[in-house]
């Protein structure tokens, strides 16, 4: 009894937690304590919390999300697992590809010591309390509902979705006729559910073929399944970023690393001990709940060790700093039909692997592959863990843009809306020029403008690259490989404002999209949002991702990062209560660019030309719009060495300039926008 008391004073602490009030959007909890089987669970029920940030009518400064809803039905909450489960991606990425999400679990989560994570969902809700009736207020005509098991708690919101016309997924992506599906496996549920799918997914080979052989038993006609495996947030899970060494990380000659479930009857035990008594000095840390496995965690010899649950967010931090990363499942009737999600984020951080036979990894890149522990020692033994190559890069980057998680959603969203083979009519899709900056950027410019060649089947842009004096051989090698990709231009000046001019003098396009050259598309459906926040707004004069306020002196201060959800709730596509915008990804109409002026020359080399320009377009009566959908990647500060000396002065010097102009020009223009 005193241990639930203490598990029940933990709750509670949970409750000062997550039902904390903060001046940002986010989804919230109410805990209610629920005792079984002398277990305490934590069902968290959402409340939801708007921004407080002194608007007076925040519906006159956003422009929210409309006609494009997904209802994913999930097993268990966004936050089990630390927010890293397929249901958790899947709702990340369709956020951030434009949709509402209403996210619906079946099952209460029963870790310890939850972290606090932010939900980028418009409803999250145990199913005990997701009413029909709500549901049915918010879905319409081609929503889409995606069903992760057949569970029969689902079926009246699967009526719900056949009733309105809604597009419906089911994905098999566990064998559910093992010891995983005792709670809830319904075969009349999985007959209702494949028979009404407009669109059936598997999430490993074995589990293809046996969603093949439901069809033929349950269903009337063939129906074609798709084999879509997990993937990895590459945004998240990527190997150029710098990561501080987590403090709680115990590192040996040798260090290995694990995170995920470690409850499971699937988890090899065998080979952790095996790994661990051979060299003591090899350390291998596990992330997960360990609370229901004391047992196991007191037999693991003192090199194991334990270091509870993580933040996804957090997890590339422990991987940089570990030599490999393993994977120890046992093969079988689990095992077999599993897709681990974790390898593709070990893949994309180019670690080295230890992992056992399971069938679907066979050809992944660097996996050693092996169920015998002596195996993964005489690897680990003989293996050099050199640093990342260009090499090896490359071949990172070929993998991981086939296995991220927007190609999965992208492949949902081209087989429920197949678009003809003709070009799309949306006008900025066909005419539109990119205009990129280089000085510099060896290391990053060539990623830019191959992702942007390879996402382009879905619009017709014209890419213009401008070179502002550079000297480390980008130029050349620009001008040898690309010049049937691109439009290269030379500035003769190393400048930002000057260089975006010349830019914009040599396009083709009707509408102007500036990107930096440290940026990479990430999806096939990556301006949609874009384009349509500037074509269907008529106040909107342009949009971008990066956005911040001016202090009380007038300078640029607070940026948009500083926010829950960088300052974007869920159910947002774009708002305008931001000071100005920056030009990393941002989007303007040529005839407007042109009106206004473009860009001061006065802030070359760099340095507040991009807040000038936001500025102008405000005096000129449009409005400019802060949006974070945008499908691109960023590896900031490539060329302007941010926080050095001279990059500070600069700043002043610039700033100074940026005041004395708009002082004397339209002086609320700055302080309505303060922070």
């Amino acid at each position: 009894m005193n241990k639930i008391k203490n598990l029940i004073k933990k709750t509670k602490n949970y409750y000062q937690y997550y039902g904390f009030k903060k001046t940002c959007n986010a989804i919230w909890y109410q805990v209610k304590i629920r005792i079984f089987k002398r277990k305490v669970y934590i069902d968290m029920t959402e409340k939801y919390k708007n921004f407080d940030l002194n608007i007076q009518n925040k519906k006159e400064c956003a422009i929210y999300k409309k006609n494009k809803n997904i209802f994913i039905f999930a097993t268990v909450p966004y936050f089990d697992v630390g927010g890293g489960q397929r249901s958790a991606q899947l709702t990340k990425i369709f956020n951030k590809l434009g949709y509402s999400i209403y996210y619906i679990y079946a099952y209460e989560c029963t870790e310890s010591d939850i972290p606090m994570i932010s939900i980028p969902a418009v409803y999250h809700k145990y199913i005990e309390n997701a009413k029909y009736e709500e549901i049915s207020d918010y879905a319409k005509e081609n929503d889409v509902f995606i069903f992760e098991a057949p569970i029969k708690l689902f079926e009246k919101f699967l009526g719900l979705a056949i009733l309105k016309k809604c597009k419906i997924v089911y994905e098999n992506i566990d064998n559910w006729e093992t010891s995983l599906g005792d709670m809830f496996f319904s075969k009349d549920t999985l007959k209702l559910m494949l028979t009404h799918a407009d669109m059936i997914v598997s999430t490993a080979n074995k589990l293809v073929e046996q969603t093949k052989n439901y069809i033929r038993e349950y269903c009337n006609e063939p129906k074609n399944v798709y084999y879509l495996a997990n993937a990895v947030d590459d945004e998240l899970f990527d190997p150029r970023k710098q990561y501080v060494k987590p403090d709680d990380l115990i590192c040996g000659v040798k260090t290995l690393l694990y995170y995920g479930s470690l409850w499971g009857e699937w988890f090899d035990w065998n080979i952790i001990k095996k790994v661990a008594n051979s060299n003591e000095n090899i350390s291998i840390n596990l992330i997960g709940d360990y609370n229901n496995i004391k047992h196991i965690k007191q037999e693991m010899p003192s090199n194991v060790h334990f270091l509870g649950i993580k933040k996804q967010e957090e997890l590339p931090s422990y991987l940089k700093y570990s030599d490999f990363a393993i994977l120890p499942f046992k093969t079988g009737k689990i095992g077999d039909y599993v897709s681990p999600l974790k390898i593709f984020e070990y893949i994309s951080m180019n670690k080295r692997i230890l992992a056992t036979n399971l069938p679907d990894i066979q050809n992944y890149p660097k996996i050693f592959i092996s169920s015998n522990p002596d195996d993964w020692i005489k690897e680990i033994n003989i293996s050099d863990t050199k640093k990342i190559s260009e090499q090896s890069i490359s071949e990172r980057d070929i993998f991981i843009n086939n296995n991220n998680w927007y190609s999965r959603c992208s492949k949902i969203l081209d087989v429920l809306f197949p678009v003809n083979s003709k070009k799309l009519q949306n006008d900025a899709y066909n005419n539109l020029s990119i205009v990129i900056l280089n000085y510099n950027n060896k290391n990053v410019i060539f990623k830019c403008i191959d992702t942007l060649y390879y996402y382009k089947d879905r619009y017709n842009y014209q890419i213009i690259v401008v070179d502002n004096m550079s000297t480390d051989g980008s130029y050349e090698i620009l001008e040898r490989d690309y010049q049937d990709k691109i439009t290269l231009i030379q500035n003769h000046k190393n400048g930002c404002s000057s260089g975006r001019n010349l830019g914009v003098q040599n396009s083709t396009g009707k509408y102007i999209l500036f990107l930096d050259s440290d940026e990479w598309v990430l999806n096939k459906y990556w301006l949609d949002n874009y384009t349509d926040i500037l074509l269907q707004n008529k106040q909107v004069g342009a949009v971008g991702w990066g956005a911040g306020w001016f202090n009380k002196l007038g300078f640029a201060y607070k940026v948009v990062d500083s926010y829950e959800f960088k300052y974007m709730e869920p159910n947002m596509i774009a708002r305008n209560d931001i000071g100005y915008l920056a030009t990393c990804g941002f989007i303007i109409s040529k005839e407007l660019f042109e009106k206004i002026g473009g860009f001061d020359l006065n802030y070359d080399p760099t340095c507040y030309e991009d807040t000038d320009l936001s500025l102008k377009i405000r005096h000129f009566g449009k409005e400019i719009y802060y949006s974070t959908h945008l499908g691109v990647g960023h590896l900031p500060h490539q060329t302007t060495k941010s926080g050095t000396e001279s990059h500070n002065k600069l700043i002043k010097k610039k700033g100074e300039y940026f005041l004395n102009k708009w002082k004397k020009i339209n002086n609320d223009l700055i302080f309505k926008y303060v922070k």
